[in-house]
């Protein structure tokens, strides 16, 4: 337990440095771009992220799983995983033939170069997979400075951009994709080249790969329908706010996101361990988890409201000044997701990827009626509170799930308890004498409900 709490901290502490340098490229793509190209480049990069998640047919989730439970070796997994990638090169790059045959050139006139998808969507593809691979062995040092080095290279590139003669939405997205290209090729010297097998990228494993998509395509259905869940509001404020809504719209998602340092850390990093762990010892450790990270996300919450009137419009510019009201729409919301990230990763520990799928599914559909029913009216305020709403759900939902599959109680995954404060005493007293606090390094995980 105590090297999980390490591991935590390690990826939680890499979250922050990761969210403070994209931080850092948001606001000079805001400065450099202004809320239309802002939203140009959030909706090119949105869909080029729902494309890999498509392409990628679950490998990636069903690597981590098989490699958990110790089921196929990393070298047939990760090759296989390689030629998903190759095949979803060639099939990007037909479909941005298909569409230069037909819609292009209405794309190109309205700012939008969609012939960044034929190298995007492979490299995107590959830079997801790869982390997993290094999550799944629970290698967070190297994940993390993966993780690290692709907003520092965008920086650079960035600066050099504006040093250049300034930024424009092609330039901004060539740089986004170098840079995850610099990331990708970092990531496999860490992983190792030989742990890919190079004739399998052209002729993979078939019956590993038939596993691979058969239980991956399971968890990755959830895994595109939770990506919609998040961002699918940014496709409504497009139709119905234009691109400069949707600009405004993601300033206020990235900052309201941040809080999601707290719950990505602690799922990365018990994802694997509770893959590996018994169903009593997962079933135990998560309500731990979980409402702790309630607590902790609740108080970001409380202090991002907080700083972004007076902090938001100095940074990003008063044009981005609306954003403010989206943050205190999808603070409530964010907190809700918090809870949900944790308890999806119990759910897909145990086997059972469709239940989180089935969540998702019903989140989705209360994001769908409830943007098309406030966003017209309401614009971004709207897409914010329905975000809210469906997160919320999402949440209910979840926890009764864990509820119904642990056997354990739904108050202790949801609510603290005597015993967290007086740990968090023993932290504070620890903190003050310069004292080790012998009892979190060896907690009774057995006897929490």
């Amino acid at each position: 337990m105590w090297k999980s709490l390490r591991d935590i901290n390690l990826v939680f502490l890499t979250y922050v440095v990761n969210y403070l340098l994209a931080f850092v490229v948001g606001v000079m793509v805001a400065r450099g771009l202004g809320t239309e190209g802002r939203g140009v480049y959030d909706v090119v990069v949105l869909t080029i992220s729902m494309a890999q998640a498509v392409m990628s047919l679950g490998v990636g989730v069903a690597g981590l799983y098989y490699i958990g439970k110790k089921t196929y070796s990393t070298r047939d997994l990760l090759s296989n995983s390689q030629f998903v990638v190759l095949a979803s090169a060639a099939v990007s790059a037909i479909l941005v033939l298909l569409v230069a045959g037909t819609v292009g050139g209405r794309l190109l006139d309205r700012g939008y170069p969609y012939w960044v998808f034929i190298f995007g969507v492979p490299l995107f593809l590959n830079f997801n997979l790869l982390l997993s691979f290094l999550q799944a062995h629970s290698r967070f040092l190297a994940m993390n400075s993966v993780l690290i080095f692709r907003p520092l290279v965008m920086i650079a590139l960035l600066v050099g951009g504006v040093l250049a003669g300034g930024l424009t939405t092609v330039n901004v997205l060539v740089f986004w994709a170098i840079a995850v290209l610099a990331a990708v090729a970092l990531a496999l010297i860490l992983i190792g080249v030989r742990n890919v097998r190079l004739g399998g990228i052209v002729w993979p494993r078939w019956d590993v790969l038939k596993a691979q998509v058969k239980f991956g395509a399971q968890g990755q259905l959830g895994n595109i329908l939770q990506l919609l869940n998040y961002r699918l509001d940014k496709y409504i404020v497009l139709g119905f706010v234009g691109t400069a809504g949707v600009g405004i719209y993601g300033v206020g998602v990235a900052v309201t996101e941040s809080i999601w340092f707290i719950p990505n850390a602690v799922a990365v990093v018990l994802l694997p361990q509770m893959t590996r762990l018994g169903k009593k010892e997962a079933a135990a450790l998560t309500p731990v988890a979980c409402r702790q990270t309630l607590a902790l996300s609740l108080l970001a919450a409380a202090g991002i409201g907080v700083v972004s009137p007076p902090l938001l419009p100095l940074f990003f510019g008063n044009d981005f000044s609306p954003a403010v009201n989206a943050v205190y729409w999808l603070l409530p919301g964010a907190v809700a997701l918090a809870g949900t990230k944790v308890l999806a990763s119990y759910i897909f520990s145990q086997g059972k990827p469709l239940i989180n799928t089935y969540i998702t599914v019903a989140s989705l559909a209360v994001t769908l009626v409830a943007d098309l029913a406030l966003v017209p009216s309401f614009g971004i305020k709207g897409a914010a509170a329905a975000s809210s709403l469906a997160y919320t759900v999402s949440l209910v939902l979840s926890v009764a799930m864990y509820g119904r599959i642990s056997g354990q109680s739904i108050r202790g995954a949801l609510l603290l308890s005597g015993d967290d404060f007086r740990l968090y005493g023993r932290i504070v007293r620890s903190l003050w004498l310069r004292q080790p606090i012998i009892e979190v390094a060896q907690p009774d995980i057995e006897g929490e409900a």
